[in-house]
Formats: C-alpha cells, sequence, structure tokens
C-alpha cells in the first residue's frame, strides 16, 4: 500500500457523490479502507487523482468513521473535527 503524508491536509466538508462511505455504500472498496482507518487517513479520491493529480482533500467519509471509532475507544472527547483537532494538537500531530 502507497502512502503520503498527509498532515495539514483539508477534510471535505461533505461526502462527495461516488463517496464510498455514502448510500448505498461500495462493500468492497469500503471493507478495504476500513481495514486501515487505524492507522492512517484516506484521501478523497475525487479532489485529484481523478484529475491526474494529487488529492487535495482527506475523505470526509473516512474521517467520520474514524471519529466515531476513536471516540467509542475514549481516545476522542467527542466524535468531531474539534475533538481532532484538540487531539492532535495535545499529541504533538500537525
Amino acid at each position: 500500500m502507497r502512502t503520503r503524508n498527509c498532515a495539514g491536509m483539508p477534510v471535505m466538508l461533505a461526502r462527495c457523490k461516488s463517496c464510498p462511505f455514502g448510500m448505498p455504500p461500495s462493500d468492497s472498496l469500503r471493507r478495504s479502507i476500513e481495514a486501515r482507518l487505524m492507522e492512517v487517513s484516506q484521501t478523497c479520491h475525487s479532489t485529484g487523482v481523478v484529475y491526474g493529480k494529487p488529492d487535495t482533500h482527506l475523505c470526509r467519509g473516512a474521517r467520520d468513521l474514524q471519529l466515531a471509532l476513536f471516540h467509542r475507544i475514549g481516545f476522542l472527547a467527542e466524535p468531531t473535527d474539534a475533538a481532532w483537532a484538540a487531539k492532535a494538537k495535545e499529541v504533538g500531530v500537525r
């Protein structure tokens, strides 16, 4: 799997029309992404790669799942972008 540093990359404000976390879900792609979300963030496939350029934003659907998971295990105080930013600052991550 190829990864890149996406620190500071903004998260999409809403899920894109073809988000694998939308309804109906794209089961195989979604399972592939979910399997790695505890270790990395997912870029939004509709922001760059479809235009032959690097992606510019993180996937809102994947981030929502991360927020819910990290809140359930007690890592985040609440499942919000603000809690994510506060935790990132607390642990020294950009």
